[in-house]
């Protein structure tokens, strides 16, 4: 874990994944919902610049650059598979307008650059030394824009205290062992297991450990090496985090995920009072961690943010509009939330997902359906909220702009379907409509593949899947040679075409 990796754990590359929080459409509802007026640029949905120091792999920087042509990305991570790979991508996807840097914090924080609309700290802040986030804040002072908005994801305090001693567990484990990493972190887990079988001492004494122990079995070994074994490993709490960004200019605007924002859905009505009496934001909001014993916190600071009046904020939202990303059926009957199990009533539901299968709908032309309106604003943006927090429903950009969306997303996406032939990553196809990311499996992917060939999806796919040694099964039995393997796929993509391919229109990746 030496040299030029300064303590971050090297040899391994970090997992592939999208994310969708600081998708421009997302941070402008999250801003509004919680009263901050969002940047104007983000609004218009495109003319922003938006930076991902630490961006890993910078898939999710390269989607939005296909979904948004008209702003301009820049990513940097100091790892150089990472970023060489990525630029393949930019390259086979035709991405002019983002730019994939190959660069320490500290080279970053020397480079001359445009003013920055969003900067996004995903996994970053916990896992970097006091000394590199001395430098991001140096680069965040110089480089964000008055109005500007900040993503931080960190460890949060006092939640993330159970993970310690596991933390220190694997990390010492792998120090003993020898041959290639990811054999060394697949005994590191067996071997915690095998302690936590024992009981007694701290495992008997922690909620939850054993659970997360058996969750790391089935954990990739990248996944485990950049989130446990890295030098640096620090937990904040939310009130320290915010002391640090302060100096900067930057003030606390909200939780990323606009659920959390709410909180009769993460508090019960006596911790609710409680957190009232505090009269300061940032404290109030350390202690809603310790009442919840959160772990990981999403969070938004904004430079200079403004604040909108009652009816302002009550007006964009108004005309903030929203698609489904599920079919109908799809819905859940219940959501899990931190107080308990949340009912989705029928009666407010069914209509508005029958209304947003129709296209993107404002929250204003929502409350213009009589069965909506019967149940009142509060409930149908609450309904909002829920469904976009969890990933069954976003927001969506303005109309303004949308034929070039299209045609830039279209030559990400065929990047992106090409690469399925051979693998999963990167999941997710740019949207025009949401500008963000709409995850996708390999099998929708090959068959999204097939329809552009010409080619007879169930054995486009099956050639594919086979190469790759890949054998379907269902309902717990394993499908036996090619025959079964093709029924299979072919009843898999009559259910697609049925459920998700219209889906898939609607948001313009299909």
């Amino acid at each position: 874990m030496g040299g030029w990796t300064e303590g971050y754990v090297g040899g391994i590359d970090y997992i592939r994944a999208v994310y969708r929080d600081w998708s421009p459409a997302m941070l402008c509802f999250a801003l509004t919902l919680r009263g901050w007026r969002p940047p104007e640029a983000l609004r218009r949905g495109g003319g922003f610049t938006l930076a991902e120091p630490g961006c890993g792999h910078g898939l999710t920087s390269a989607l939005l650059a296909g979904a948004h042509p008209a702003a301009r990305f820049e990513a940097m991570d100091f790892n150089p598979s990472h970023i060489a790979g990525v630029r393949r991508l930019a390259a086979e996807a035709g991405l002019a307008n983002a730019e994939f840097l190959e660069e320490s914090f500290a080279e970053y924080a020397r480079r001359d650059g445009p003013m920055l609309d969003v900067v996004a700290l995903h996994g970053v802040w916990s896992w970097v030394s006091a000394e590199n986030r001395a430098i991001l804040l140096d680069t965040l002072r110089r480089r964000l824009m008055p109005g500007g908005v900040v993503f931080v994801s960190y460890n949060a305090l006092p939640g993330t205290l159970s993970h310690m001693p596991l933390r220190r567990l694997l990390v010492e484990r792998c120090a003993e062992g020898d041959g290639p990493l990811p054999d060394r972190i697949a005994r590191a887990v067996e071997f915690a297991a095998r302690i936590a079988a024992q009981g007694g001492g701290w495992f008997a004494n922690t909620e939850g450990v054993v659970e997360r122990i058996e969750q790391l079995r089935h954990k990739s070994p990248n996944y485990i090496a950049h989130e446990y074994l890295n030098g640096d490993w620090t937990a904040f709490y939310h009130a320290d985090v915010a002391r640090e960004l302060a100096a900067v200019k930057l003030e606390f605007a909200g939780a990323a995920v606009p659920m959390e924002q709410l909180d009769d859905l993460t508090l019960s009505s006596v911790q609710q009072t409680l957190a009232d009496e505090m009269r300061d934001p940032v404290r109030a909001e350390t202690l809603r961690d310790v009442m919840t014993n959160r772990s990981f916190r999403r969070d938004l600071f904004v430079k200079g943010g403004e604040r909108l009046g009652r009816s302002e904020r009550r007006a964009l939202l108004g005309e903030s509009r929203f698609a489904l990303l599920v079919a109908t059926d799809d819905l859940p009957e219940v959501a899990s939330t931190p107080v308990g199990r949340l009912p989705f009533p029928r009666a407010l539901y069914q209509p508005l997902a029958g209304a947003l299968t129709e296209g993107p709908q404002s929250l204003d032309a929502l409350l213009a359906r009589p069965a909506l309106a019967a149940q009142g604003e509060e409930a149908v943006l609450r309904a909002l909220v829920l469904l976009t927090s969890l990933s069954l429903a976003a927001p969506v950009t303005p109309a303004e702009g949308f034929a070039e969306r299209r045609a830039s997303s279209d030559r990400f996406n065929a990047a992106v379907l090409q690469r399925h032939r051979f693998g999963d990553a990167p999941g997710q196809l740019a949207s025009p409509v949401l500008g963000a990311g709409v995850p996708v499996s390999r099998i929708e992917a090959l068959f999204l593949l097939a329809g552009r060939l010409g080619e007879e999806p169930a054995a486009f796919a099956w050639r594919h899947l086979s190469a790759d040694g890949i054998v379907l099964g269902r309902d717990g039995e394993r499908c036996e040679g090619d025959d079964a393997n093709l029924v299979e796929l072919a009843r898999r993509h009559a259910a697609f075409v049925q459920r998700r391919l219209p889906v898939l229109e609607g948001l313009g990746v299909a």
